[in-house]
């Protein structure tokens, strides 16, 4: 990873901490929704969340630093901000999966699904 990279994951991992601060987790299950442009970079990277008294999957804010980057990188900044991911059968790397939207966008998008952590023994 690259400087400029490392920087960029850490910017990811603020705005993810700011945005979720408000949050009332688990109940607003919150996922990473992104979008590939040319290549493997992503040219969205975008919070959702269910809100309301009736929850409503919405999407909560864009994550501009996550603009450029790679899923794993994506993965990274979530984990580094506190978050378990799911991981694939052979644990090898994040679960993403593909969301199905309507007929009129082309291009896939892919959810990544975030947990918190349980807070760690001090004595551990």
């Amino acid at each position: 990873m690259s400087r400029a990279q490392a920087r960029q994951v850490g910017d990811l991992n603020e705005q993810l901490r700011i945005a979720t601060s408000g949050l009332p987790i688990p109940e607003s299950a919150p996922r990473i929704w992104v979008r590939h442009g040319e290549g493997v970079q992503l040219d969205r990277c975008e919070l959702w969340g269910l809100i309301g008294q009736q929850p409503v999957l919405a999407r909560i804010c864009e994550l501009p630093a996550g603009i450029g980057l790679r899923m794993s990188l994506v993965a990274q900044a979530a984990q580094n901000a506190g978050f378990t991911i799911p991981t694939t059968d052979q644990r090898r790397r994040a679960a993403w999966r593909r969301i199905q939207l309507p007929a009129t966008v082309t291009t896939p998008w892919f959810e990544l699904t975030l947990t918190l952590e349980p807070p760690r023994d001090a004595g551990a």
